[in-house]
């Protein structure tokens, strides 16, 4: 059970961290989604690799029908990410990952309600709670604010279709919880899936990003034929690096939520990751400068403390 806690609690900070690469990144967000799922993908081709062929745990049956779900589940991942970067793009890591959080509700409730893993009233009504203090606490870091940050990037003018881009992508990533989760459960789907799990969402990032980028390019008010878009994915240079770390980091975050899934709670787990809102917070203060602390120091302090009083609620509805 502990176990179970501490793995949603590092996930919780590389949820934040694996964001951190595209403020450093221009690349077109389809591409930049595309190099992180290639990055995914061979990552897990090293671990299966690894533990399978030398026999750590069983080969799982990469035939099952229940993996068509995790590949429906990586082509709303790309849908979501494309907009978590646009957000990104356009409000900031700070504003943007408090309207992106949408995800925890909408991922809990998601899986409460058509898994239903917890049958204590109790538990669910601590799990209740801990969802609301959290998205509460996520509405205190919503600062708007005159910094640099923002008026270098004129990024005001871009509020609404950031908060727009980040409400969508949470949508998506509570559905994509809800995939994970039941794909990662014996008692459903007649099997254990991890890496497979693994395997065919990082591929399916690929596939789809691909496709996408195919259908909608770089710019639309700047047309190119099929072969310069074809021409434009396989460019390799030092840009893809950036997507590259961020993919490998979403490996690790994915593989730790699925061993957290069989041992606490799922709609707990994905409740508990969504701390990521405090370390995105720390990031986007002390690193890139987006937040006047000294200026928003007492509202950022009562945001903390509710996102630790979250924690601690979701950790009595294990």
């Amino acid at each position: 059970m502990v176990l179970g806690f501490g793995f949603s609690l590092i996930v919780s900070v590389l949820f934040a961290v694996y964001a951190v690469p595209r403020k450093f990144s221009k690349q077109n967000v389809i591409l930049y989604t595309m190099w992180m799922g290639i990055a995914y993908f061979f990552g897990t081709i090293v671990l299966i690799s690894i533990i399978w062929g030398f026999g750590f745990e069983t080969p799982e049956n990469l035939l099952n029908p229940w993996h068509l779900l995790t590949v429906l589940r990586g082509f709303i991942w790309v849908l979501g990410m494309a907009a978590y970067n646009l957000a990104i793009d356009k409000i900031g890591l700070t504003r943007f990952n408090q309207w992106k959080n949408i995800q925890g509700p909408v991922g809990s409730l998601l899986i409460l309600f058509f898994i239903a893993d917890m049958t204590s009233p109790i538990k669910v009504l601590f799990l209740l709670l801990g969802m609301t203090i959290m998205f509460l606490s996520a509405l205190l870091f919503q600062i708007k604010t005159e910094t640099e940050f923002y008026k270098k990037n004129n990024l005001d003018k871009n509020v609404l279709k950031g908060i727009l881009f980040a409400l969508f992508s949470g949508v998506c990533f509570g559905f994509s919880a809800l995939f994970n989760s039941i794909v990662s459960r014996p008692a459903i789907v007649g099997d254990r899936f991890t890496f497979a799990q693994l395997l065919y969402h990082s591929f399916s990032l690929i596939v789809f990003s691909v496709v996408f980028y195919m259908v909608i390019g770089n710019k639309p008010n700047e047309p190119s034929t099929a072969k310069q878009r074809l021409k434009e994915i396989f460019i390799v240079d030092k840009k893809t690096w950036l997507p590259f770390t961020s993919g490998a980091m979403f490996l690790c975050a994915t593989l730790l939520t699925i061993y957290s899934y069989r041992m606490i709670p799922n709609a707990v787990a994905w409740s508990i990751t969504q701390l990521n809102v405090f370390w995105t917070i720390l990031i986007g203060i002390f690193i890139f400068k987006e937040v006047n602390l000294k200026q928003h120091w007492l509202r950022l302090l009562a945001g903390v403390l509710m996102a630790v009083g979250a924690c601690y609620m979701l950790y009595l509805a294990i």
